[in-house]
């Protein structure tokens, strides 16, 4: 009897063991296991964008000058020290829009402000990121204009929305 029910526990355990790990190997890969890509657009070794020097995060704009380089980041630096500030002011109003909601006395005149401000300081950003995307394009040669505006079509990516 005591060797039936180990043989059976024995056998229950490999068969769990087993089952355990087919459904590992079916979840896929994860952040830094991810094969490298042959897509001219992910050409990064594999990497995450964090995990590059900070000139090669974002989008790779093939056979960029010297002169496009520092003009992008010049765009981008501009663009960052307007952006930040409404960026802050966001979240500063995100945050007491979660007071006034989560408040025991609601009060919607406040409340409906609040979303006001918010949404007119997102509208601004969206204005800012638009502007930021055309001085860029005005900077490109056509090769280079067809590989941004295909990057642009694309979206936010698994790491958050894309910033330029």
């Amino acid at each position: 009897m005591k060797k039936s029910k180990m043989k059976w526990l024995g056998t229950l355990g490999l068969a769990v063991l087993l089952a355990s790990n087919l459904n590992v190997n079916a979840q896929g890969f994860r952040g830094d296991q991810k094969p490298p890509s042959d897509h001219p657009m992910e050409m990064n070794n594999g990497q995450k964008p964090e995990q590059r020097g900070p000139e090669r995060r974002g989008l790779e704009i093939p056979n960029l000058t010297t002169a496009q380089e520092s003009q992008l980041k010049e765009f981008h630096l501009q663009e960052v020290k307007k952006a930040q500030p409404m960026e802050n002011l966001v979240a500063e109003k995100e945050a007491r829009l979660n007071t006034l909601t989560s408040a025991e006395k609601y009060d919607e005149k406040a409340v409906n402000k609040v979303i006001e401000e918010i949404g007119d300081l997102k509208t601004d950003l969206a204005k800012l990121k638009v502007a930021g995307q055309q001085k860029i394009k005005s900077i490109l040669t056509d090769e280079q204009l067809v590989i941004f505006n295909q990057h642009q079509k694309k979206g936010p990516k698994e790491n958050g929305p894309r910033r330029n």
